[in-house]
């Protein structure tokens, strides 16, 4: 596929609209550094509930887990301090300890606490994009929620795992997985198929261009999905909720 499948120009950055979210979510190392801290977390959540855990401690273990030499190359990767980058992230919570702990006085920082399944209800957030500008909020897309695009009848399906990314990286990784799929199958495909997931591509694109405004719809299952801010944000309730897997 030539070079029609790749997003064009990016969104603008609406700096100061997300208060310390004016990094880039999109690019790979941070989506590993996500990644790692949802198996940490996961960690103290199994064995100290909702325990605050401290955000030094968290650091050295994740520079020594991704293969970082220091706390200085770690944040230089995610381009932010990690106490920033943790106080962006919609689910978490951070704070100054001031218990008189070992750690008084130093960042903490823990999931936010969740009410039950049964405290919570399924749900789909609906939001329409009609300026460049929207196409930088945050979409938190838990593990089993779908994020549909009815205007060109396109969902980007569940993928067991947490993705925080602003709307425009959302669209524009399902730009770049469909072109490699066509790139890795190649002659598999027939020609059909091709000049299919091309037109899909082709829409998703002048999605990204804002050409007009279109509908986002957040499936989320399990009542834990967000859209960051909320301002303009319609949500439709349903039934109780599933366990977050």
């Amino acid at each position: 596929m030539s070079t029609e499948t790749l997003p064009s120009d990016p969104a603008p950055e609406a700096v100061g609209r997300l208060q310390g979210f004016q990094f880039n979510m999109g690019h790979q190392e941070t989506d590993r550094v996500v990644d790692e801290l949802e198996i940490i977390l996961k960690q103290v959540r199994q064995s100290a509930g909702d325990a605050w855990m401290s955000a030094d401690s968290a650091m050295k273990m994740m520079c020594n887990n991704l293969g970082y030499e220091d706390e200085g190359e770690f944040e230089d990767a995610l381009k932010t301090s990690f106490g920033e980058f943790l106080k962006a992230l919609p689910h978490i919570e951070a704070k100054i300890q001031d218990d008189g702990s070992n750690a008084d006085g130093k960042l903490v920082f823990r999931f936010k606490p969740m009410p039950p399944a049964s405290q919570r209800k399924m749900f789909i957030k609906k939001f329409v994009v009609a300026t460049r500008e929207d196409l930088w909020r945050v979409c938190h897309k838990a593990p089993s929620a779908v994020l549909e695009l009815p205007d060109i009848e396109f969902e980007i399906g569940a993928d067991a795992k947490r993705k925080i990314d602003s709307i425009y990286n959302h669209i524009g990784s399902a730009v770049y997985n469909l072109s490699m799929h066509v790139s890795t199958l190649g002659k598999q495909l027939s020609n059909d198929h091709k000049e299919k997931i091309g037109e899909t591509v082709q829409q998703l694109n002048a999605l990204l261009d804002v050409e007009k405004p279109f509908t986002i719809l957040l499936h989320d299952r399990t009542g834990i999905s967000e859209i960051v801010p909320e301002e303009g944000v319609e949500t439709s309730y349903g039934g109780e909720a599933e366990e977050d897997p």
